[in-house]
């Protein structure tokens, strides 16, 4: 059994550093008080940061839920929230109902995902294959991608910047650019009519 290690070997990593992320756990919150998300635990892998731990928290989106979230912070009352969402088309009996859950493409779970899988295909494909947001959030488990740090308020923490691009690896860019090249490959070649009635069409 291994020795145990504890704390970092660097603890003040400077805001806007662009780094590696390792998701080492992952949970499905379904009642957290600013709507459901996904809770990651993240770590980072860079030699000189072993040891550096966060939590980072990613959005799923409630079209009405998250509205009514947004305008009660804005100090509007539920008569008024109830009245702008039927100008917008939301039909309901209470603005509190129970809402569907979505990974919205341009929030930061969708675009976490595409940087995990090193594309928006393998994003699309993730999102295909799992069925619940358990699932979805125990298979970004041991994912990796680049993003940004910044300190806390009181600068005592780490932090990955939500506001910043997240990016894939660079491994995974090759690999996702040799599974193009592959493809490509694999098409057949045009015969000499199929290719002059090519040029044809392009003028």
């Amino acid at each position: 059994m291994p020795i145990p290690i504890s704390g970092s070997v660097e603890t003040e990593v400077p805001a806007g550093t662009q780094t590696e992320f390792r998701i080492v756990g992952a949970a499905f919150d379904p009642t957290n008080n600013y709507g459901p998300q996904i809770e990651l635990k993240l770590e980072l892998t860079e030699e000189q940061y072993l040891g550096v731990s966060m939590t980072y928290w990613a959005s799923i989106q409630q079209p009405r839920l998250d509205k009514v979230r947004k305008w009660r912070k804005d100090g509007l009352d539920d008569e008024t929230i109830a009245s702008a969402l039927k100008k917008q088309g939301f039909e309901f009996e209470n603005i509190d109902e129970p809402d569907s859950m979505r990974v919205g493409r341009g929030g930061n779970l969708y675009k976490l995902i595409t940087a995990i899988e090193g594309s928006t295909k393998g994003a699309e494909a993730v999102l295909e294959r799992y069925d619940t947001f358990d699932e979805l959030a125990e298979c970004m488990v041991d994912g990796t991608f680049v993003g940004t740090t910044k300190r806390s308020a009181d600068g005592k923490y780490c932090k990955l910047d939500g506001n910043e691009d997240f990016f894939p690896v660079a491994s995974k860019v090759l690999a996702s650019e040799k599974e193009t090249e592959d493809e490509l490959d694999e098409l057949p070649d045009l015969s000499d009519e199929d290719e002059d009635a090519m040029n044809k069409a392009l003028g």
